[in-house]
């Protein structure tokens, strides 16, 4: 999603890397994610897979990125597993947390 979205709304915890910049396999972004899937495998105590949720205002921009990463896992990236979230903040506003705001 553009920043301007993320500033709107995101989920706590979530680091945000725009679907341009993967489908680049932009370094910086690769490097940031690759930390950040270490950290989490320090916390839960993972050498294997680690799972990272994908998502996006309607469901549609994540499942492109789940492919991408699934591409990556292993190679340019850590052992992951990559997860769409269906319908994206959208669906999560209205299932999960309906406070959550909607743009």
């Amino acid at each position: 999603r553009p920043q301007v979205e993320v500033d709107i709304c995101h989920l706590p915890h979530s680091i945000h890397i725009p679907l341009n910049k993967l489908e680049r396999r932009n370094l910086d972004c690769l490097n940031h994610l690759n930390r950040k899937i270490h950290e989490g495998k320090l916390i839960i105590g993972e050498e294997m897979s680690f799972p990272v949720y994908v998502i996006c205002k309607l469901g549609n921009d994540s499942q492109k990125a789940v492919k991408i990463l699934q591409e990556l896992s292993g190679k340019e990236l850590d052992v992951l597993v990559a997860k769409d979230i269906v319908g994206g903040l959208m669906a999560w506003s209205g299932k999960v947390d309906p406070t959550f705001p909607q743009y």
